[in-house]
């Protein structure tokens, strides 16, 4: 045994003996924990992630005392590497994140450092209140982050940064003990300085390295409002000249290379009450620059930039597929400015004075404003969507983080950015330009391959030059996500050697040992050292069943995922529900992607490249992704994480002996056919104790879980048993499913009743199964092949233009989804435009007058919650719309996350209680407060957890729309 393993397994140890910890020093925790949203991978020696604080401190004191070094970890979005590094991962993110306190009259709050901003701003908000800065991932950015980078976000101009809003911090130091950093007056600071412990040579050494090195300092740190870089020594000598001064400057944006922050006190302020958006459009960037000047002059309270590289991108994303009907035509370049005030007609006057100076600027192409807030808070998640909209970028060629984050004063900004761009074209690439105009803090990504040792040359060439640049601006080299492994190995250059040199020191004196978070601000290894990019991943390509042409490959379709967390986020749409469940970073869209990614590169030259693929510690990772599908829109780099475990289940089975569980479940449509033919005697041994116990020990179906019952009059006999009824509105071929066929018979039915009466010929899609069950478990040779024969059959009936219509989302959207990628065909591509759920299509029939349906009053509160796969890739507003009008009809759509069901996960013994747990989150709270109301679910896995969990009875909207029918 190494010595390195050595230490691991003693650090191990020590923790598990003396913390209260989660103690993660396996070989897939390490994997997960190598990576955030940076260019980096350093695998950790483990992870540690504390229950208490009393967890944090003793956890932090044994590996100071094992000479282990510490890397505080949040939500791991970090774009600079901070918080990744070879010692102990310490995450606070899932346990110490309360809101300890939330004093609204005195407007402050006291916070553990794994808070998340918006779940800060969500208490806040029911008192008027919030924290200043808001950065663009504020779904799933700590605060403890924030403090550690100095977080300012889009609103710099009005709140500055996170070191304008602090009012103290808890700190644990080198030598164990813990601190509180706070404002100090003079005789109290003179006080520490005279303490023989390690705070008192700190305060000593602070204020006297300030004081020494002030000349320099002012000179060296460049006098604009976005500066982060290095250890904040001009803001400590402003503190040393007021009444009370702290360490408070040196201690926020340090990213924890001088101690671990364990709780803060932050300041509150008044929310306003009214926003508005102004979003001109231009037909060059610089003519959008030049226009920032007219933007500021009006006391905005943002300005954001967004080039045409990223506009572009968000046209082809789901995600955004909403907010991008907002913007007019093709801009080469928009801005974003916003106006607050608590005063709605100021706001709108604001708006439209602006409008009136811009409307003679030189390249203006169009104007819109965006009151409302549906429409403002869509166009402010576009510029949210940023970071992981570019590196959802297909192919190897990327916009890289590593000049991003330069900043200079607003009104040198236009000259900045064309000379910027003029380096970028001399070393033969362009960029992404986008990020916040108001503060002369552009994000520019140049577009480069780091598995191209040329461009890895390239990168550090540009990073020379850039550097330069910013120099001679007047500028910063980071103006908001800090140094981190990219940048430090700059600060000597930028900050001149006395500068540093005092940073340094003052690293030295806080930790001696160069144990917390080494190797960032000072003292940095090469930005070129520990990138996550394998060159020879370059050529790693597997065999596969799935088509991923248009991700350029199974490997490149991993490598969407950048790391920027997004699937972290804990409110809103359903992505990701295991997460939200477990807020287990194994259990995060990116935590998979991450797993995948690594497995394969650790194949890499090995005889078979898919062996890694069979390894027990990646099926783990992967077992609890419910293959919901948020992430493939929820994601704005369109993670496919559902298509990636069907590959990956297929590739793992093809060396390992299928459970009968799965092989049941794949084959649903036989054995719910069988079930049917014997319903009786089935549903009789479905309420047997005896059968579901047996059922448990040899398929894993928990006993606890009620199976969906069988009809012996399914769907299929009684539609091919009737007469046959023309329509004058022509045929519509209506997909029986295995599921609303064989179990919920009643569906289908009533969904013949209304497209008869709106004046339909309804005929039954014939298929063996659309392998949706297949796909789920993995079958994918299967599943390939069953497509591939009905296809041709399918695409023959529908050539005269009759749509294919469904009751189940996922059933019905495998045609649109997974065929066209299983068996790529023009008969395949034709299917996939031809589907649509039964109540959206007709719906929107109804609205445009092409039919009409007669139905009665119903006076009735309807909550629908909307299948995740139908969220995912057509949307719900069809389906609320088709529910509302019936008349009397109030319908709510709940945005409640997923059900938890997710088709065949809920029924198997090892997901159940984290089935239930999921549905407790969001969805049975919801549908609690409204106990009421009618509910209605397009999902079958939907209506049986509802039915399951609360005893109520969720409809189908086509069972509502068939009641109502006069």
């Amino acid at each position: 045994m190494t010595d390195f393993s050595l230490q691991r397994d003693a650090l191990a140890a020590s923790l598990r003996s003396h913390t209260g910890c989660e103690v993660r020093f396996d070989e897939g925790s390490r994997h997960l924990y190598s990576t955030d949203a940076s260019i980096y991978r350093i695998e950790p020696l483990g992870v540690a992630i504390p229950r208490t604080t009393d967890d944090l401190r003793s956890a932090v004191q044994i590996a100071l005392e094992m000479g282990v070094s510490i890397v505080p970890r949040g939500g791991g979005t970090s774009l600079s590497g901070q918080s990744i590094g070879p010692g102990l991962v310490i995450d606070c993110s899932k346990f110490l994140n309360q809101i300890l306190e939330l004093d609204v009259e005195g407007r402050r709050a006291r916070v553990q450092p794994g808070v998340i901003l918006d779940q800060l701003n969500r208490a806040a908000a029911r008192h008027g209140l919030m924290f200043g800065p808001e950065v663009a991932t504020a779904n799933r950015a700590n605060i403890g982050g924030m403090i550690g980078n100095n977080s300012a976000g889009s609103r710099s101009i009005v709140y500055g940064k996170t070191s304008d809003h602090v009012r103290s911090l808890n700190v644990l130091l080198a030598d164990g003990s813990a601190i509180q950093v706070a404002p100090l007056d003079s005789t109290a600071w003179d006080h520490k300085s005279k303490q023989s412990s390690m705070e008192g040579g700190i305060y000593r050494q602070a204020r006297a390295l300030a004081r020494q090195n002030a000349d320099e300092i002012r000179r060296r740190f460049p006098n604009i409002t976005r500066r982060v870089s290095g250890y904040n020594f001009e803001g400590l000598l402003q503190q040393l000249e007021l009444p009370k001064s702290s360490l408070l400057p040196l201690m926020i944006g340090s990213e924890g290379t001088l101690g671990f922050v364990a709780e803060a006190e932050l300041n509150l302020i008044a929310r306003p009450a009214h926003r508005g958006l102004l979003v001109p459009h231009f037909n060059s960037m610089r003519a959008a620059l030049d226009a920032l000047a007219l933007c500021l002059e009006q006391k905005p309270s943002a300005v954001e930039l967004l080039d045409s590289m990223l506009i572009s991108l968000a046209a082809d994303n789901l995600a955004l597929r909403d907010v991008m009907q907002q913007i007019e035509g093709h801009p080469a370049a928009l801005l974003m400015v916003e106006f607050s005030s608590d005063d709605a007609g100021e706001v709108v006057s604001r708006i439209d004075r602006l409008k009136s100076m811009l409307s003679r600027a030189p390249g203006l192409t169009a104007a819109p404003s965006a009151i409302e807030p549906d429409k403002r808070d869509t166009l402010w998640n576009l510029r949210k969507a940023a970071v992981p909209l570019l590196y959802g970028m297909h192919g190897d060629r990327k916009p890289v983080t590593f000049v991003e984050d330069t900043a200079v004063a607003p009104e040198r900004l236009p000259e900045f950015a064309d000379r910027f761009r003029d380096v970028l074209m001399r070393h033969g690439t362009d960029g992404a330009f986008y990020g916040h105009a108001s503060v002369g803090c552009l994000h520019i990504r140049p577009v480069l391959n780091l598995k191209d040792p040329n461009d890895v040359v390239r990168m550090r060439q540009i990073m020379v030059d850039i550097s330069d640049l910013v120099l001679e601006f007047g500028g910063c080299l980071s103006g908001e996500h800090g140094d981190g492994l990219v940048r430090s190995e700059w600060n000597r250059k930028m900050f001149g050697p006395e500068v540093y040199a005092a940073f340094q020191q003052i690293k030295q004196t806080f930790d001696p040992k160069n144990l917390f978070n080494p190797g960032k601000v000072v003292d940095a290894a090469p930005m070129t050292e520990n990138l996550r990019f394998n060159t020879a991943s370059n050529r790693l390509e597997l065999p596969t069943v799935f088509d991923y042409s248009k991700q350029e490959g199974f490997f490149r379709s991993i490598e969407l995922c950048n790391g920027s967390g997004v699937c972290r986020k804990m409110q809103g749409g359903a992505m990701c529900p295991s997460f939200r469940a477990t807020q287990d970073e194994a259990d995060s869209t990116r935590g998979r992607a991450n797993a995948l990614r690594i497995a394969l590169e650790e194949g890499i030259g090995k005889p078979d490249p898919s062996a890694p693929l069979a390894e027990r510690w990646l099926y783990d990772v992967m077992d609890l992704c419910l293959m919901c599908k948020a992430c493939k829109a929820e994601c704005p780099s369109n993670v496919d994480l559902h298509k990636l475990k069907s590959e990956f289940l297929n590739a793992y089975y093809s060396k390992r002996h299928r459970p009968l569980g799965q092989r049941l479940i794949a084959n649903v449509n036989r054995v719910n056919r069988i079930g049917s033919r014997f319903a009786g005697m089935a549903n009789w041994l479905n309420r047997s104790k005896m059968a579901r116990w047996f059922m448990e020990k040899v398929a894993g179906i928990d006993r606890r879980r009620p199976l969906p019952l069988f009809h012996s009059d399914d769907f299929r006999t009684w539609f091919d048993a009737r007469p046959k009824k023309s329509g004058v509105l022509g045929p519509v071929y209506l997909l029986d499913d295995c599921f609303t066929t064989f179990n919920e018979p009643n569906v289908s039915r009533a969904a013949v009743s209304v497209l008869e009466s709106a004046g339909y010929e309804v005929r039954r899609l014939d298929l063996a199964c659309c392998g949706r069950t297949m796909i789920s478990k993995g079958f994918l040779t299967e599943a390939r092949n069953l497509a591939a024969t009905q296809i041709p059959r399918v695409a023959s009936l529908i050539r005269g233009g009759a749509p294919i219509l469904g009751l189940e989302p996922s059933c019905l959207l495998t045609l649109t989804d997974e065929w066209p990628e299983l068996a790529p065909s023009d008969d395949a591509r034709q299917i996939a435009k031809s589907v649509f759920l039964v109540e959206d299509w007709l719906g929107e029939q109804c609205r445009t007058g092409r039919a009409k349906l007669s139905l009665h009053q119903r006076n009735q509160r309807v909550l629908f919650h909307g299948h995740c796969h139908q969220r995912a890739m057509c949307g719900v507003k069809g389906t609320a719309a088709a529910i509302a009008q019936i008349p009397g009809v109030d319908v709510k759509t709940l945005d409640a996350g997923c059900c938890g069901m997710a088709g065949s996960f809920g029924y198997e013994k090892k997901h159940y209680d984290l089935s239930v747990q999921i549905a407790n989150l969001q969805l049975l709270p919801a549908l609690a407060n409204d106990a009421g109301a009618t509910v209605a679910a397009t999902g079958t896995s939907c209506r049986h957890q509802i039915r399951d969990l609360t005893g109520r009875t969720a409809m189908h909207p086509m069972e509502l729309l068939a009641e109502a029918l006069a």
